[in-house]
């Protein structure tokens, strides 16, 4: 099942006397799979298991190649997450290649504007 990052339109404040209400931003979008998705999937964590291994061994000799390391590990299982989720931020994750992102956009899943948000919708356009 997939993860829900969508709720209804209108939700109930919650902890107001007043019962004000809010309208739900949509942060997150939701991409199509492509020919390669189960090879960059199996790729993506193999590299970042094996960049994870190589680390602690660089730990001890150079610190800079360790960090290099740590980073790629980041990205490399960033992107699995992703691939395995089909879902991600608009605005991108802490220092993730935005390449990446744009690459996603352009297989993004189309929203019907009526079902969502018309606003929050537009702008993320």
């Amino acid at each position: 099942m997939q993860k829900k990052f969508r709720e209804n339109k209108y939700l109930n404040e919650s902890g107001s006397k007043t019962g004000s209400w809010y309208i739900n931003r949509i942060d997150y979008f939701q991409f199509h799979a492509y020919p390669k998705t189960k090879q960059h999937k199996v790729l993506s964590f193999i590299v970042g298991i094996g960049a994870f291994m190589l680390s602690f061994k660089f730990l001890t000799s150079s610190l800079i190649i360790s960090a290099v390391l740590l980073y790629v590990t980041y990205a490399a299982l960033l992107t699995f997450i992703l691939l395995r989720t089909k879902i991600c931020r608009y605005k991108g994750y802490f220092l993730y290649p935005k390449r990446i992102i744009k690459y996603f956009r352009a297989l993004e899943v189309m929203v019907d504007i009526n079902d969502f948000d018309s606003i929050a919708t537009i702008n993320k356009k």
